[in-house]
């Protein structure tokens, strides 16, 4: 094969780059990360323990029900994360020193979403039958297993998706986290504009500014998502 060959076959082709082509269902997988009661039940970690605003959180439960909702009618993969803090589940590390740091210890309240608790429950939003729930103990989604021992990457890569509409909490930690892995595996990312908490605002506004220039994916509002579900293939 010579080099212009080459060149022709590789070359980049703009129409497999659109956003209504990366969003078809056949395409992509909606993950929903860390809707917890920990981080979004008024007697939840957050709000009790860090005593910090939680009702920017909880304004989003809506509008990840309707995107769950619009994928289970477009036949999208509905993935959701539950995040087990469990100190005995750190590995060596950094993540023991986060424990130390934070004086984090099993069965005294301090640890967030420990397995079993009430925080660790579904808060507003739950899997249905046909949903997949990754467990995981550390801020990236791509960290988790399903019941079956699948990793997410391996959830999506035996079902040929390639792209992740990100949505849930909290901004800053586990959705970027889970965006930047998603990004570095060479999956697209698209994240719903009304569907991602923080409890803390500025931080939140500062990511979505930073997403949505493009440097990890595409910030959409969520009815351009539904309404390119909607379409016939």
């Amino acid at each position: 094969m010579d080099i212009i060959q080459e060149e022709q076959e590789i070359q980049f082709n703009p129409e497999d780059y659109t956003l209504e082509e990366i969003l078809k269902p056949k395409n992509c997988a909606l993950l929903v990360v860390d809707m917890q009661n920990d981080y979004l039940h008024k007697e939840g970690f957050f709000a009790k323990r860090l005593k910090t605003d939680i009702k920017q959180m909880q304004s989003i439960v809506p509008n990840i029900q309707k995107l769950i909702d619009a994928a289970h009618d477009a036949g999208v993969l509905v993935i959701f994360t539950q995040g087990s803090e469990d100190v005995k589940f750190r590995k060596p590390g950094p993540d023991l020193r986060r424990a130390v740091s934070w004086k984090e210890n099993d069965g005294d309240g301090s640890v967030n979403s420990q397995r079993g608790s009430f925080g660790w429950e579904f808060y507003g939003v739950k899997p249905t039958e046909k949903d997949i729930i990754v467990e995981k103990h550390k801020w990236s989604a791509f960290d988790g297993k399903d019941k079956d021992g699948k990793s997410l990457k391996e959830i999506l890569d035996e079902r040929g998706l390639r792209t992740l509409i990100v949505a849930g909490v909290v901004a800053e930690t586990c959705i970027e986290t889970t965006l930047r892995d998603a990004y570095s595996k060479d999956y697209f990312t698209v994240i719903p504009e009304k569907s991602v908490g923080s409890n803390d605002s500025n931080q939140r506004f500062s990511r979505m500014i930073y997403w949505g220039t493009g440097f990890l994916g595409d910030v959409v509002e969520e009815n351009e998502i539904k309404k390119i579900w909607s379409r016939e293939d």
